[in-house]
Formats: C-alpha cells, sequence, structure tokens
C-alpha cells in the first residue's frame, strides 16, 4: 500500500514537472517571437495547450513564470553553498562555481536575453538576480565580519556594489554578442573585483584560476574557507 502511494506520488510529481516544463517553453519561445511585453496568458495558454486553471495552480501570472526560469540557477548556488559548509567538516573541496555559472546559465539563454534587453521585463529579471545574489552573500559576509575589527566600507555597500558590478558585467558581455567564453568573464570579473575587495574588507585576497573552488568565496566571504588539499 504504501508502495503504490509513492509511485503515485512520483507520477504526479513528473506530470506536474512536464506541465511547468510546457508552459517554460511556451513562454520562452513566444518572447523570442514577439516579446515578452506582448505576451497574453492566453498566449501561453495555447502555445502549451494547457488550461487556465493548470496554470494559476502553479503560478500567479507570466512575470512568475518568467522568473521560475532562475530556478535551476538557484538550486544550483544554494547545493553549491550546502557543499561548501560541508567541506569544513569533512575537509573534501566544494565545487563553488557561481560566478562561473551565471555566465553560463545567461549564455545557454542568451536569445532571451536579447530578446527582453532594455525592456520592462529585462529589468525585472536584473532586479530579481540582484536581490536574490545580494541576500545570498549579505548574511555570511556580515557572520565574517563580526570576528574582525570593523571594515573601511559597510558590508551592505560593498556587497551591493559588488553584485551590481557583475550585472554590469554581465549585461556588457551579453550586448556585445558574448566575445568571450563564461570561464574568461569568470577570471575578468575576479579581477576588476579584487582591488574593491581588499580595500573595503580591509584584507588581502588571492586570485585563484577561473572556475576553481576557491574562485567565489576567497572573493566574497574568506580566503580560509575553502581547506587545501
Amino acid at each position: 500500500m504504501q508502495k503504490r502511494g509513492f509511485m503515485k506520488e512520483k507520477k504526479e510529481d513528473r506530470r506536474i514537472s512536464r506541465t511547468r516544463k510546457l508552459m517554460h517553453e511556451a513562454l520562452m519561445s513566444l518572447i523570442v517571437e514577439k516579446g515578452y511585453e506582448s505576451i497574453t496568458v492566453q498566449d501561453i495558454l495555447d502555445r502549451a495547450d494547457v488550461g487556465r486553471s493548470t496554470f494559476y495552480l502553479h503560478y500567479r501570472d507570466k512575470d512568475e513564470l518568467l522568473l521560475s526560469s532562475f530556478e535551476h540557477l538557484r538550486t544550483l548556488f544554494e547545493q553549491q553553498q550546502q557543499e561548501l559548509v560541508a567541506s569544513r567538516r569533512t575537509g573534501k573541496d566544494p565545487e563553488v562555481y557561481f560566478i562561473l555559472e551565471l555566465f553560463r546559465h545567461t549564455g545557454q539563454h542568451h536569445k532571451l536575453y536579447k530578446a527582453i534587453a532594455g525592456r520592462q521585463s529585462g529589468e525585472m529579471i536584473l532586479k530579481y538576480l540582484h536581490r536574490y545574489l545580494f541576500n545570498m552573500l549579505i548574511g555570511p559576509n556580515t557572520e565574517l565580519m563580526k570576528k574582525r575589527k570593523a571594515p573601511p566600507v559597510p558590508i551592505e555597500i560593498t556587497t551591493h556594489y559588488l553584485v551590481s558590478a557583475l550585472l554590469s558585467l554581465l549585461t556588457w558581455w551579453l550586448d556585445n554578442n558574448m566575445p568571450y567564453p563564461p570561464e574568461k568573464m569568470d577570471e575578468i570579473f575576479r579581477i576588476l573585483a579584487t582591488p574593491t575587495i581588499e580595500a573595503a574588507f580591509g584584507r588581502k585576497t588571492t586570485i585563484h584560476p577561473a572556475g576553481s573552488q576557491k574562485a567565489f568565496y576567497d572573493l566574497f566571504v574568506d580566503g580560509d574557507c575553502c581547506p587545501d588539499k
């Protein structure tokens, strides 16, 4: 009986995932074809071949559906944070590629970004990413500085500045048709951000190879976070 219930739940989960995927793909194709602002919920329903009640069971509106495109990225970030915390106990190197993954994600969805660039929908996504990245960083940064003397620049200002710089660089990269690979952009950002980190946090930091497991947290949070092999 318990096994039957589990199988039913698993089947239901697959159905939900499939429905959400259909609506997501419908929205992405419509954005490229006609632009986000002119799309209606009915357009999405017709393209995905789902009912209105089904749509509203999952999303409040098309904005929430659009932002759900970043769930994969957010899940990845949170998983990497957990691996980082676990590494302090196990001594095993985590794979922390936050900035690199952000460039890879936007590169993979560049048609979407091009279609919404400079529009209200594009501003909405940038605000969402800014708020999410700021909240992801402000906690660890504040916790770190509790154990040290007050930095020359308040933590929240430094965090806001760095996140804004990251998203500005990301926008430049897309506007210029991605002239460098994500790995190079990851390295460029860390080179540019290092002097700010050193001045604002009052500490030296090390630039590791692009995409290395230490690259993100050595830059933003704590150079001793990730155990050496």
